[in-house]
């Protein structure tokens, strides 16, 4: 038997191939994704969207969307044919960034994916856009107008419900709450304490979905008229620093134009910081309140505000301390805890 040698086949085939005119076939496939693409959401129902090209149809699409970068553990598995879109309506809440991607095979075998996409963050379903400084705010207003915004999202599940409670520093319970709010702005229809240290947050519901937003920082109705007392306040944060607070807010009223010292000392009665009188303080105060931020600005008078440093700059030790308003023959203490830290 004779044995044709090594290529002939190809060779015979390709010849056969040019002579008819034809070539051998020959396709590349390729899937690209579309949307959504980082940095961010625009919406907590996104559509997820690729385009593909030289497939035979039809094409199988599995498309996975999960919190972890390696998709191991995705929150949507689904599979389509010949559909390069996919409107994702159970809304996405704000755990963290997302990563998706597309693996596509057809009709000859042929496969191709997208790669992971992502990190993608997802937006806040709620950002408060009022009263929300870390670092505390005051209002003059004691029915306060509270707004925030939220990113779109489609019909259904949206659109956005929200209940907004307003909660007293230090109380389980809120002091004023309403829900089934569809609008992004309110004003509360009872006053607030005045000189009284609140939070406030938001829920927003979407079907049976729901996420909450706090306030970030305490907010304060300031009272304009002269106190009726001379007090000294607790101050706050107490103890401190936190992670949101690195000082202390130092508050006290007047009733009377007095002479008046303010001070921070150990236990021992060494004096370690002095306020009043001091760089930004005279030794006689007018009636008033001393210690509040301005209206719309911070809770606190950075002059009145203690970062745990003596009278020299320097830090001084974690522990307790005292802090002395004396006005006239009054003399008040309060006691301030330190947790110290890192020069």
């Amino acid at each position: 038997m004779r044995h044709s040698p090594p290529g002939w086949a190809a060779l015979v085939l390709g010849l056969a191939g040019a002579a008819g005119g034809g070539t051998a076939p020959s396709r590349s496939a390729g899937l690209t994704a579309v949307a959504p693409l980082p940095p961010a959401l625009a919406s907590v129902t996104p559509d997820f969207e690729w385009s593909a090209i030289g497939f035979t149809p039809p094409v199988t699409y599995r498309l996975r969307v999960a919190r972890d970068s390696t998709l191991a553990a995705p929150f949507l598995d689904t599979t389509l044919t010949d559909q390069t879109s996919y409107a994702q309506r159970r809304p996405i809440k704000p755990y963290g960034p997302i990563f998706w991607r597309v693996d596509a095979t057809d009709a000859m075998a042929v496969t191709a994916s997208t790669g992971r996409v992502g990190p993608i963050a997802v937006p806040a379903w709620v950002t408060l856009t009022t009263l929300d400084n870390p670092q505390g705010t005051a209002t003059p207003d004691i029915q306060p107008t509270f707004t925030w915004r939220s990113p779109a999202v489609a019909a259904p599940p949206g659109p956005f419900r929200y209940d907004m409670f307003v909660i007293r520093l230090g109380q389980p319970f809120p002091t004023y709450g309403v829900g089934g709010l569809v609008d992004t702005t309110f004003t509360i229809t009872e006053p607030l304490e005045r000189n009284v240290q609140y939070r406030w947050k938001v829920v927003a519901h979407l079907g049976a979905d729901s996420s909450v937003t706090d306030s970030r920082g305490p907010f304060l109705v300031l009272d304009p008229t002269v106190p009726g007392a001379t007090i000294l306040y607790q101050n706050f944060p107490n103890p401190f620093p936190t992670g949101a607070q690195g000082a202390t807010c130092l508050w006290f009223d007047l009733a009377t134009t007095s002479r008046t010292e303010l001070a921070v000392f150990d236990l021992r009665g060494n004096p370690v910081r002095h306020f009043v009188p001091g760089p930004d303080f005279p030794g006689v105060l007018d009636a008033g309140r001393y210690g509040r931020g301005g209206p719309g600005g911070p809770t606190c008078d950075p002059r009145l505000s203690w970062d745990g440093r003596d009278d020299g700059g320097d830090l001084v030790p974690a522990g307790v301390y005292l802090y002395k308003l004396r006005v006239g023959d009054v003399i008040l203490f309060k006691r301030i805890v330190f947790r110290g830290r890192i020069p």
